[in-house]
């Protein structure tokens, strides 16, 4: 796929204090990448020098094949992006808070400022007042600003904060369907971990001013160890049977019930072998790690998310 951002040892020194440690990642037309870090861990700093707002004090941000420390203008008008919250006047309406963005850029015709409404699904209330607008649609409205030049990467700083659950899930299917159809690389910063899960193709992880690991959504939440919990009674002898009969998987006993971990686990034989032994089942399932579950492991249980 072709890469529309690639980052290249990145770092950012704010006096004596490094920020930013040679980060490197690389964002790819149709995707979504999430991007996560806990509190302090310099996700914010990589942003402002993502979109402009920010010098780099080492390494190279290119956007296509223009870098934003050499050819800044070239690069940052490949770039639409929301930091924080959009702003817009309130008291004009959508469509002319529409037309009032595209006379800063060059080329925006009365037809692009229609299509990209229709494509963040506001254009019945186009002509309304912003003040009438609930949250969801002043995000709408601001991430159609954002593509009013035909941006080949968006970048939104939280885009789904303060909104409801339904508003949550517009603006992530809207996240969703840019990427798909326009076919454009968008780079997503969120706390909510649930949210990335269903949104993000992949995610990249920053701690402590490092990029520590960047992955397939899908490949995160597959691995080479399954683990089950079984319900069994009594508890105490079905933990004595499966510590005899199974020596390639860890085996630990919670208050009700048991867990197996490992590669090869066999449920049928498991429960067939129980069930011989005099043990009753009341529950055999797996369990499944969350993405959060995810984070905590790679970033060691440290910090919130930022």
């Amino acid at each position: 796929m072709e890469k529309v951002i690639t980052l290249t040892n990145v770092s950012k020194k704010i006096g004596k204090k490094l920020i930013i440690d040679n980060i490197s990642f690389d964002v790819h037309a149709g995707e979504v990448f999430g991007f996560l870090g806990p509190n302090g861990a310099g996700k914010t700093t990589t942003i402002r020098m993502l979109v402009g707002l920010m010098k780099i004090t080492s390494g190279d941000i290119k956007i296509g094949k223009y870098s934003i420390s050499t050819d800044f203008e070239k690069a940052i008008a490949q770039v639409g992006g929301i930091v924080e919250n959009p702003e817009m006047y309130k008291f004009m309406s959508g469509l002319d808070n529409l037309k009032q963005y595209a006379r800063m850029t060059k080329g925006v015709t009365n037809e692009r400022i229609l299509e990209v409404a229709e494509l963040v699904g506001l254009q019945d209330r186009l002509k309304e007042k912003v003040k009438t607008y609930s949250l969801g649609m002043r995000q709408r409205l601001g991430i159609a600003q954002a593509l009013l030049h035909r941006p080949k990467i968006l970048i939104l700083d939280e885009p789904t904060n303060g909104l409801d659950p339904s508003g949550i899930r517009e603006i992530r299917d809207y996240i969703k369907k840019l990427a798909r159809e326009e076919n454009m690389a968008v780079i997503v910063s969120s706390h909510l971990l649930a949210e990335m899960e269903m949104m993000c193709d992949r995610i990249g992880i920053i701690q402590n001013g490092r990029m520590i690991d960047v992955q397939n959504v899908n490949d995160m939440m597959t691995e080479d160890n399954k683990s089950y919990s079984i319900d069994a009674r009594p508890i105490s002898k079905a933990l004595t049977v499966l510590q005899a009969s199974i020596t390639d998987a860890v085996i630990t006993q919670g208050k009700r019930s048991i867990e197996i971990t490992g590669t090869s686990i066999n449920m049928p034989n498991i429960i067939k072998t129980l069930v011989e032994n005099d043990c009753e089942i009341y529950e055999a399932a797996p369990i499944n790690k969350s993405l959060e579950d995810k984070f905590l492991e790679i970033t060691g249980n440290k910090g919130g998310v930022a």
